[in-house]
């Protein structure tokens, strides 16, 4: 009966660690990521894209700004929007490539 309980005890403290353990590997991992979120938002680029993403806002923007102004049309602004919407993620890339220079 001794033995059943100390077999069972062990059972339960191996149980216990291997939790503790994925708990511990978990907070780790999550931690981690957590880091190099804030590395990549915060990092050495951070400056030069945070600009390079207000000037391709503020490009978009004006079109859309001048398809109404010239046009009056809201389906030309919303044609211009689809447009821009499209057009935008190359933009930016292209804009915030610095391999090239």
């Amino acid at each position: 009966m001794r033995e059943a309980a100390a077999a069972q005890k062990a059972a339960a403290d191996r149980d216990r660690r291997k939790k503790d353990a994925a708990a511990r590997a978990r907070r780790e991992r999550r931690g981690l990521a957590w880091r190099r979120h804030r590395l990549w938002q915060h990092g050495s680029g951070y400056r030069r894209r945070k600009e390079a993403i207000a000037a391709v806002v503020t490009i978009d923007l004006v079109a859309l700004l001048l398809a109404y102004l010239l046009t009056s049309s809201l389906r030309a602004v919303l044609m211009v929007f689809l447009i821009v919407l499209v057009a935008t993620p190359a933009l930016a890339k292209l804009s915030s490539d610095r391999s090239r220079h």
